[in-house]
């Protein structure tokens, strides 16, 4: 049959089976090979700042003057932080009911000065006294000067406690 082409393609060579590559499927992906856990990477905890010693003193005299007790009560000083509550507070309350005197920050004269740091020794007691004594002072009576040294003395004694929780967070007191 003349009408048939031969066919002139070169026959393949013929390799051996052993050098005949065959395709690396690769490694099996899951969520372990991956994202390796904390303890493979071998990461370091950040380090936990802690406040500084004179901050810590510095809180703790704010919270003591603010709120009376409050220094102790951060303390864990539970006793001293009610005590020191119920003393200030009672006084302070018994002084405005007797309607005494609330001294405000003025300059000049001594004894409104000595005055005014005494009150304001009572903390929230004495930002909140215009809203408790609503009337103001009524030193004409008695009653309303007593009130006047009950105030200042509540301060005086609030700025007592915050002393003593300063030494207890310093450690020179137990």
């Amino acid at each position: 049959m003349p009408d048939e082409i031969p066919d002139l393609t070169p026959p393949a060579p013929e390799i051996p089976s052993e050098h005949v590559p065959v395709p690396d499927p690769g490694p099996e992906f899951t969520l372990e090979n991956i994202a390796p856990t904390i303890e493979e990477q071998q990461i370091p905890a950040p380090p936990r700042r802690r406040p500084s010693r004179v901050a810590r003193l510095l809180v703790i005299v704010y919270a003591s003057w603010l709120i009376p007790g409050l220094g102790h009560l951060v303390q864990r000083r539970w006793g001293r932080a009610i005590i020191g509550f119920l003393a200030v507070g009672t006084m302070a309350l018994a002084g405005m009911w007797m309607r005494g005197n609330v001294f405000p920050p003025q300059r000049g004269d001594a004894f409104g000065v000595l005055g005014f740091i005494a009150d304001a020794g009572a903390g929230i007691f004495y930002l909140l006294s215009d809203l408790i004594q609503k009337t103001g002072g009524d030193v004409s009576h008695a009653a309303g000067d007593y009130g006047t040294r009950v105030i200042a003395t509540a301060g005086v004694l609030n700025l007592l406690f915050v002393l003593d929780a300063l030494e207890v967070s310093r450690g020179k007191k137990n």
